[in-house]
């Protein structure tokens, strides 16, 4: 048998060596570029076109009774959510601001002074959150 050597040489070493280690690093630098992308996902959220208008509508009214409660220059809109709340209530109304408590509802009378009396606490609240709910009804309504 006739044995054949295989001979060597340095630069072929390091030639293999250095080719060896440049796929090394590319495969790590891949692999790193991977890693960073899975990790820098975010999270994404869709919404509806119900949802949105939602959130419109909870916006907006949140809006109008905060102009209501600071005593803006009253729009058509938060006109109509006050007079809606009065029918409900089966007396004019009107929401005044208050140092010690906020927002607070009175009773109109017909006479010229048009004040006659201001609703307790426990009754106050109430009227509070129905006003909210009463503009988001009517939001709603405007924007079907």
């Amino acid at each position: 048998m006739s044995e054949k050597t295989m001979i060597l040489t340095d630069y072929y070493v390091q030639h293999v060596l250095r080719a060896y280690t440049q796929q090394l690093s590319v495969k790590s630098r891949i692999s790193k570029e991977k890693l960073t992308k899975q990790v820098g996902q975010k999270d994404e959220v869709t919404l509806s076109k119900e949802s949105k208008k939602m959130l419109i509508v909870d916006k907006i009214a949140k809006e109008i009774v905060d102009q209501l409660a600071h005593g803006s220059p009253r729009n058509e809109t938060g006109k109509a959510v006050l007079e809606r709340l009065s029918k409900e209530y089966g007396q004019p109304l009107d929401v005044a601001l208050d140092d010690q408590q906020g927002m607070v509802f009175r009773v109109l009378s017909d006479k010229k002074d048009g004040f006659k009396e201001y609703l307790p606490p426990p009754e106050n609240e109430l009227l509070k959150q129905r006003l909210y709910e009463v503009a988001k009804s009517l939001i709603h309504e405007q924007l079907m």
